[in-house]
């Protein structure tokens, strides 16, 4: 009879439920709400119960279903401080985090072309003055643009392709015949002219594997050099050809390149031909006869990107992500060290994704190291930081600098992979005092200076030393690291009866030991100044 009493109290009562199931259930209903985005208090009110109820057979006293609140207000407190409402707050951040790491790896990729041309405004406008003169004058002619890799040939004319169009409906002509062939994928020189029928869609018959070379570059000069005037109209339509990569097509006798640049001579010809490749001298090296067979191009050579216009056009590839993702000192490291060794801007790119990667990854280890310690941060771009699922404001100076995701150390990181350079591992093995003189040396040659007195130079180490509270070398010992330093082909040091009239200067270039000592905090601080 007992136990059957306290089964019957325990279905009618509620509150005899187990402990461990009703705090889940209560967090469960909790974390609804929150999710829903609706009040608690007003959720509650709402559905607040007219009648009393019995709260326990502890309690003898009765209350009113709205005394119930602070107790649901107290599970609200608990849920907020439990592992579900957290997990949650962290998951949602994660994929912010995740979403802007994947915007910032998708600005750096080659294929994102952007909308604006910048820093190739002069080489943009002599392409398309070239291309309107053929156009509006019916005169086939043919350009050659060379320049070193990655100097923005191919997407000037990329941007001259899609905007040649728009002027010549503009002017009321008709649009040249576009064709763009690149030549890393050709197994055989010839194969260019089957390329060249296929873009241009002059070929009549499919039987690819049965047509001849030969067959195939009569056929476009059959073609390329036949009037179009079946609409009644005395202007004919150009074609414009441009070969990318022209110097996969250099043969012993360059027979095929020959026949190209010919291709905008023959009589009647309405082939516009540009070609690109990354020698300069590729016609007067290896075409020497183009000037007797009347087919000289025109040549437009690209400069490398210099550090003003790397830092422009990354910053260009960052409009589309709103937060203040690189780290100034680390994009001028970057875009120094780019234009010093190649002006490569697709190298300066890779370095710039594989910095926000290395990046990402430091992310998360700390997101995992912070989740098992039980501290969780998290920067949101509106200036609102997310600490242990509680939310506070924070100045705008401060939330620019917390949302900084790539850093110096992480671009030097992504440099590192780039450029393994001895002269970089030489100066990183060096004593703390021949860093110190090479830095020093840095700082005194950022005023214009190409060269210096030994005694000048030895009062910039004096003086770097002084700012840094760190005990000098005598000039004796500063003299014989100077020269040891020289031997090392790290600084040039001239003859003089007296140490201190020596010239010096330096013999390594500025981003090298700017990029070598960035590693330490303590020259990166100097440095950076």
């Amino acid at each position: 009879m007992a136990r059957r009493s306290e089964r019957s109290r325990s279905n009618q009562d509620p509150s005899m439920n187990t402990k461990e199931s009703q705090p889940t259930k209560d967090a469960k209903c909790t974390e609804k709400f929150l999710v829903n985005g609706d009040s608690l208090q007003e959720k509650v009110t709402s559905q607040r119960p007219s009648k009393k109820k019995k709260l326990g057979n502890h309690h003898a006293s009765t209350y009113e279903s709205n005394d119930h609140l602070p107790k649901i207000e107290g599970i609200l407190e608990r849920c907020q401080k439990s592992s579900i409402y957290g997990v949650a707050q962290q998951h949602a951040v994660d994929r912010s985090e995740s979403t802007q790491f994947l915007a910032l790896r998708t600005a750096f990729h080659l294929s994102a072309v952007p909308n604006t041309l910048l820093c190739r405004e002069a080489e943009f406008k002599k392409v398309m003055e070239f291309c309107k003169d053929c156009i509006s004058s019916q005169k086939a002619k043919s350009l050659y643009i060379c320049g070193c890799p990655g100097s923005g040939k191919s997407l000037t004319l990329e941007k001259v392709r899609q905007q040649i169009a728009d002027w010549a409906k503009e002017v009321g002509m008709e649009a040249p015949k576009v064709a763009v062939t690149n030549c890393t994928s050709l197994s055989d020189p010839r194969d260019i002219y089957h390329r060249v029928l296929d873009s241009l869609e002059l070929r009549q018959t499919h039987a690819t594997s049965q047509i001849s070379h030969s067959s195939c570059l009569k056929e476009i000069k059959k073609r390329l050099c036949k009037s179009d005037t079946s609409r009644g109209n005395s202007l004919k339509r150009m074609w414009l050809l441009i070969v990318d990569e022209m110097d996969f097509l250099i043969t012993r006798d360059q027979s095929v390149l020959y026949e190209l640049f010919r291709l905008s001579t023959y009589e009647g010809s309405c082939c516009i031909l540009i070609g690109i490749a990354n020698a300069i001298d590729l016609t007067d090296r290896f075409l020497p006869n183009l000037r007797s067979l009347k087919c000289e191009p025109n040549v437009i050579t690209f400069p490398a990107y210099g550090k003003d216009q790397i830092v422009t056009i990354v910053k260009q590839r960052l409009e589309s992500v709103n937060i203040n993702a690189f780290q100034s000192f680390a994009l001028e490291l970057c875009a120094r060290k780019l234009a010093a060794a190649s002006g490569d801007m697709r190298k300066a790119l890779d370095v710039c994704r594989s910095a926000v990667e290395i990046a990402e990854k430091e992310e998360k280890e700390t997101v995992l190291s912070n989740g098992a310690m039980g501290s969780h941060t998290k920067v949101s771009p509106d200036g609102k930081v997310i600490e242990n699922g509680n939310m506070k404001l924070m100045s705008k100076d401060q939330a620019d600098c917390a949302m900084v995701i790539v850093k110096i150390d992480h671009m030097a990181k992504a440099l590192a992979r780039t450029f393994r350079s001895p002269v970089v591992e030489t100066i990183q093995g060096l004593p703390q005092h021949s860093q110190m003189v090479l830095c020093s040396a840095v700082r005194l040659f950022r005023k214009g200076k190409k060269d210096a007195l030994l005694g000048e130079l030895n009062k910039a180490y004096l003086d770097f030393c002084k700012a840094n509270a760190i005990h000098a070398l005598g000039p004796p010992e500063f003299s014989s690291l100077c020269r040891v330093l020289a031997d090392q082909a790290l600084l040039c040091l001239g003859t003089a009866k007296e140490d201190r009239l020596k010239k010096v200067s330096l013999q390594v270039n500025e981003t090298d030991v700017v990029f070598a000592l960035q590693e330490v905090r303590f020259f990166r601080n100097n440095l950076g100044s």
